[in-house]
């Protein structure tokens, strides 16, 4: 069971141009069909100066799981309020201390 964890959800893409959202936080419910989520979205701009957009501000959110491309459970003591993206050759990442770190795109 993923409730009270905390993670990285990627979500599906369905056109080139479309924006990649990434939100990062703590599970509250999980269901078959949808998961409630408390954390904050990163949103990715390909050739932008400052590629990448982090919320300030924690929020909550429902996520249709069939929305879900990706998830990946972070270490417990991961910090929601300090993401911290840094690039590694052509992708981006965050940066992730009790752990490695996880994949949001490429650059």
């Amino acid at each position: 069971m993923i409730e009270g964890k905390i993670v990285k959800i990627r979500f599906k893409k369905y056109f080139q141009e479309q924006k990649l959202w990434v939100f990062v936080g703590k599970v509250l419910k999980f269901t078959e069909n949808w998961i409630m989520i408390e954390g904050k979205g990163i949103v990715v701009i390909k050739g932008q100066v400052k590629p990448v957009d982090i919320d300030s501000e924690k929020r909550i959110i429902l996520i249709p799981r069939d929305n879900i491309a990706h998830i990946r459970i972070l270490p417990d003591n991961f910090d929601i309020e300090r993401i911290n993206v840094i690039e590694k050759g052509l992708r981006l990442f965050i940066k992730v201390e009790d752990g490695p770190d996880t994949s949001i795109s490429e650059i």
